[in-house]
């Protein structure tokens, strides 16, 4: 679950990061020299944070809720991709073994 929510923790520190440079930026007397666009650069990243820690809580729920998307080991699977003799297979993202994804011929 933590290797899930890596995009989401570094979109958080980035936006934190770039908070605290565009305060650093507001502080210094030659900041008039600073495009007027940077400022909504820490809110962007805080809204990135914020749909990638929804899409990761909705794809975690969703593979709770339905076995298709787990694999033995308890990882999620992967999107279907077009395997030998034109099978469609997924790739368990936790362990990198390659499956048939069950409940479809």
């Amino acid at each position: 679950m933590a290797r899930a929510y890596a995009p989401t923790a570094a979109a958080l520190a980035a936006a934190f990061v770039a908070s605290l440079a565009v305060s650093q930026a507001r502080a210094q007397p030659v900041s008039a020299a600073t495009p007027a666009g940077w400022d909504w650069t820490p809110y962007a990243l805080f809204v990135l944070a914020g749909a990638l820690g929804l899409w990761t809580t909705a794809r975690l729920w969703r593979a709770r809720r339905t076995a298709d998307l787990l694999c033995r080991c308890g990882g999620l699977l992967g999107p279907e991709r077009p395997g030998r003799g034109g099978e469609l297979r997924c790739v368990c993202r936790a362990c990198g073994r390659s499956w048939r994804r069950r409940g479809r011929v």
